[in-house]
């Protein structure tokens, strides 16, 4: 190559700067002669590689086995003569068991525009392919193509690797080593006696022969070759010193590695035997066999008589389960109530109604204030809307009919609570009528015949209505249902609302209810004592 024709090349590359081939890659394949380009000579050739790095990387193919492949990766220099260059060949010589010579040939797939990538860095490539064995020796060359002429001197570079062997975390699950016993655990146990040592050990599906010395401090004793099928086996060997310093060490004889197997090592093991007389080890073996048949018989007495009351009380067992089962977790509901309704005799007996013979978690106002006053009325009683399974609000009659008198001054106090609960519970069923969420959850109960025009809000019309005492059978129906929803089922949204209604509250129920009958309240009173009638 000539002076002024690296200087040209370096002026046409210069020139080409960033508008060469960004996407600029390699096609490798085995080639097992030597290079074509060899019979011929070349006016330029290509410089050096830059670079040649190499490693062992972990097969990523999803097999039964586990392996590395040699991953090679080199550098090309950044000058001229990179126009030149059409191929790099890498040849790998491994020395291990076996010897083994193979080279592959990486092709780019365009010609080079330009010294450098178009982020303006060395060209760089890399080769995975290669497989690994154990404890090989690997020696990488490689060099660009067109090679150097004849008589002129030829640029390659060289690496040298040693594989691991079978103690390493990836190649002990290769096919190499596990043919050689890489995963054999012979879990030894070695036990001295006066007179001999014996060595129990596990064998391997791999091979029935293997060979067992028995080493101390100095030398190791004659080797004892054991043949058997079985999967765990015994050895005695004789001991000639009276010292606890014995180690066992067994070569297993598999058709992988035949005599050069990996061997393993036991150490003596805490044990105590008795070979002088048999009889004691019949008789263990005899308490053995009739303490476990006294067990066995025990266990199948227990299993009958655990049976047999299981049928005779299968009854009994049902209820009870499912009684406990459908308690497992309660109905929450929230009741809402207006100034007009007598919390006393009213709200109170309501409640106590539904605690103690439905089992509901009822939630009012007046029994959590401490939490109000905490959390304010809006977020009280949005919580409270979230976690209840039902919300009933609760109408009747004014409180200056005969049935409130009694307990007028003790509910004075919380009228204008009650009232302001009741409207913003109104507020969130108007919201969630609206987006048409949760509607499923409201109820109107009420103690007398309720009258659409009078005494509800119109909103509330569309909610189901129920009177007490006609309608205790449909309500308590109406409730165990969503009991049992509540305790293993989803839950049953009430369809068919009708977004037509306008969700504001009648003027009547804005001013309060003044001029009630006296019938009406009757009714409540009665629907009252009624209930507390059933608790």
């Amino acid at each position: 190559m000539t002076l002024a024709a690296c200087v040209l090349l370096s002026l046409v590359l210069s020139s080409c700067g960033a508008g060469g081939y960004a996407e600029l890659s390699t096609e490798c394949g085995l080639e097992t002669g030597p290079a074509s380009e060899l019979r011929q000579s070349y006016n330029l050739t290509p410089a050096d590689l830059y670079n040649l790095n190499a490693k062992f990387i972990e097969d990523e193919k999803e097999t039964q086995f586990r392996s590395y492949l040699i991953n090679i990766s080199w550098g090309l220099s950044m000058d001229a003569s990179i126009k030149e260059l059409t191929a790099t060949k890498i040849c790998v010589i491994s020395q291990g068991t076996v010897r083994h010579f193979e080279c592959v040939r990486c092709s780019y797939t365009e010609k080079f525009q330009s010294q450098t990538t178009a982020g303006n860095q060395r060209w760089q490539f890399h080769y995975t392919g290669f497989p690994v064995e154990p404890v090989t020796n690997y020696f990488i060359h490689a060099y660009n193509l067109p090679p150097a002429n004849i008589y002129e001197d030829s640029s390659s570079k060289t690496l040298f690797l040693i594989s691991p062997g079978c103690n390493d975390h990836v190649m002990k699950y290769s096919k190499s080593c596990i043919e050689e016993g890489s995963l054999w655990d012979p879990n030894i146990t070695v036990c001295k006696t006066e007179a001999e040592v014996e060595v129990n050990f596990t064998t391997s599906s791999l091979g029935t022969r293997y060979t067992v010395f028995l080493c101390d401090t100095e030398d190791c004793s004659e080797p004892i070759e054991k043949e058997t099928n079985e999967t765990r086996t015994s050895v005695k060997l004789p001991v000639r010193d009276r010292s606890n310093n014995i180690t066992v060490q067994i070569i297993p004889y598999f058709p992988k590695c035949q005599y050069d197997c990996p061997r393993r090592t036991g150490t003596l093991t805490t044990c105590i035997q008795n070979y002088s007389n048999g009889a004691n080890t019949i008789d263990l073996i005899g308490r053995c066999m009739c303490f476990i048949l006294v067990a066995i018989f025990i266990t199948l007495c227990v299993i009958v008589a655990v049976l047999c009351f299981m049928k005779n009380h299968e009854t009994i067992m049902k209820q009870t389960f499912f009684h406990h089962a459908n308690l497992h977790k309660s109905v929450k509901v929230l009741v809402i109530y207006p100034k007009e309704v007598c919390f006393h005799h009213t709200v109170l007996t309501f409640a106590k109604f539904l605690h103690d013979s439905c089992q509901i978690d009822v939630i009012i106002d007046m029994w959590q204030k401490q939490k109000i006053a905490e959390k304010g009325p809006v977020q009280w009683l949005a919580a409270q809307k979230e976690t209840a399974d039902k919300i009933i609000f609760l109408c009747s009659s004014n409180i200056g009919t005969e049935c409130d008198e009694s307990c007028y001054k003790n509910i004075r106090n919380h009228k204008d609570n009650s009232d302001c609960m009741f409207a913003l519970a109104f507020n969130l069923f108007c919201s969630d009528l609206k987006n048409r969420s949760s509607l499923h959850k409201y109820i109107v109960v009420s103690f007398n015949e309720i009258n659409s025009k009078d005494t509800l809000p119109t909103a509330l019309k569309i909610c189901p209505k129920y009177y007490l005492m006609k309608d205790i059978d449909n309500f308590c129906r109406h409730l165990s249902i969503q009991h049992s929803q509540t305790n293993g089922k989803s839950t049953k949204k009430v369809s068919g609302w009708r977004s037509s209604i306008r969700c504001t509250p009648t003027e009547e129920y804005s001013m309060g209810i003044k001029d009630k009958s006296k019938v009406t309240a009757e009714e409540e009173c009665n629907s009252t004592r009624l209930l507390m009638g059933l608790m």
